[in-house]
């Protein structure tokens, strides 16, 4: 693989590993180099970035390389989600949301768990929001972020308290006739 492959490469890899970022450490493991060598090639990604027209940039935070917005257009980002009235909350949005609000505190891994599918996106369009927060880290491994719901949380679903979120349901009994309900309509879609 030729220098431009791995920078190509690694473009893809920080962007996949988001808030997590990864380590000079992982880098040099994945292109097989040492790890001076990854450091370099992570400082030619990053100048690429910084000398050119990108709204893109990496930094190194806690000994971790990691791809984030620059700090100049910052008030343009926040545009996308200042207004939470304006902006309307997706089922996925509201599920991750659902989450957090129940089985607060809780981490990504867990929150994806619940989910069986990734959350890094939904999870920073609800802090850039304010409807989560991040309220600490676990003493483990990783030192995973701890996620909580906010008091704008409480607001916008008009709530005094989180003891005021509905009763979950931990058994559903369904009947024959809902069960044959639901085979009909899945039949209209011919599903098999």
């Amino acid at each position: 693989m030729n220098r431009t492959q791995m920078l190509a490469a690694l473009e893809g890899l920080l962007y996949i590993a988001g808030d997590d970022g990864l380590k000079p450490e992982e880098i040099a493991s994945f292109f097989e180099i040492a790890v001076d060598e990854a450091n370099d090639l992570v400082e030619s990604l990053s100048d690429m970035y910084d000398n050119s027209i990108r709204g893109i940039t990496i930094i190194n935070t806690a000994n971790s390389y990691k791809m984030t917005t620059k700090k100049e257009f910052i008030e343009m980002y926040r545009k996308l989600y200042v207004d939470i009235n304006k902006s309307k909350l997706t089922n996925a949005t509201l599920e991750v949301l659902a989450v957090v609000g129940y089985k607060q505190p809780i981490t990504r891994a867990e929150i994806e768990d619940i989910r069986g599918t990734n959350s890094d996106n939904i999870i920073r369009r609800l802090l850039a929001m304010s409807l989560i927060k991040e309220i600490g880290r676990l003493d483990t491994p990783g030192r995973p972020i701890i996620y909580g719901t906010t008091n704008d949380f409480l607001d916008y679903f008009n709530l005094s308290s989180l003891e005021e979120l509905p009763e979950l349901l931990d058994n559903i009994d369904i009947d024959e006739e809902m069960e044959q309900d639901l085979f009909s309509n899945l039949a209209k879609f011919d599903i098999k």
